[in-house]
């Protein structure tokens, strides 16, 4: 299953999305499912939910939550979490209701994130973001690694054009938000790139060998003094500069 674990409805004051025209859409865009992870709301999952079933998709319930250090997103919660809590307090309330917290774009500049700090917190998994710069998700990679934590992979979609350039597959069906948490926990998926284009490699011909010395001849001729040349009565007299004796 493809599913996109990142996504923000137009409940979010900075996402433009209809959801229910998205749901009506996704499997054209080749996904099977999503989570929506509004900021700090889970207005919009009942009703997701519903329209999901009438085009055969999944939405599974989840919330990006604002810490005070940066953001969190918590799978498998139906309750309104706590609002600019310690990233400690946070990771503890989630597991307290049995799901998972996940560090959202952990190294991502122009978001709160949490950076170096990464390393002290109890996540049950790191993100590969579509936001942030490949430097970024290769440091969120080896951290993942260091840590021993899967990975999954989000778009952190605010516009429609955006979701699924970076999703998570699963090699399991999931039913619901239980199983999607299992496979999370076991790191039973992987982040998956959508590449827009593809390109078909060409072999440059050989250049000929008479074609080879051209630009050292073109050369040498620029380097040859350019000396001036007058005509007097059909005469052509060059000068030539000598050097002075001493």
């Amino acid at each position: 299953m493809q599913i996109d674990l990142h996504v923000h409805s137009n409940v979010s004051f900075d996402s433009k999305i209809k959801i229910g025209l998205l749901l009506r859409d996704l499997k054209n865009i080749g996904l099977d499912g999503l989570a929506l992870t509004d900021h700090d709301s889970l207005e919009a999952i009942p009703k997701a939910k519903e329209i999901a079933k009438k085009y055969d998709v999944k939405v599974f319930s989840a919330v990006e939550i604002t810490t005070r250090e940066g953001h969190i997103i918590a799978y498998g919660i139906n309750e309104q979490p706590p609002y600019r809590k310690s990233v400690g307090d946070i990771i503890d309330w989630i597991h307290d209701r049995d799901g998972i917290a996940v560090c959202a774009h952990p190294f991502r500049l122009t978001a709160p994130s949490l950076g170096e700090k990464v390393y002290l917190q109890h996540f049950d998994a790191l993100e590969i973001n579509a936001r942030c710069v490949m430097s970024q998700n290769r440091a969120a990679e080896l951290a993942a690694r260091l840590m021993n934590l899967p990975l999954i992979g989000g778009s952190d979609a605010h516009f429609t054009q955006n979701i699924g350039s970076i999703s998570t597959f699963f090699y399991d069906e999931l039913k619901d938000d239980d199983d999607l948490i299992h496979a999370i926990k076991h790191g039973n998926c992987e982040v998956r790139y959508r590449v827009p284009i593809s390109y078909k490699a060409e072999l440059i011909p050989a250049i000929p060998e008479e074609e080879l010395g051209l630009l050292d001849k073109f050369i040498e001729t620029k380097k040859e003094p350019i000396l001036p040349i007058i005509e007097t009565k059909g005469i052509k007299v060059q000068f030539i500069d000598r050097p002075s004796s001493k």
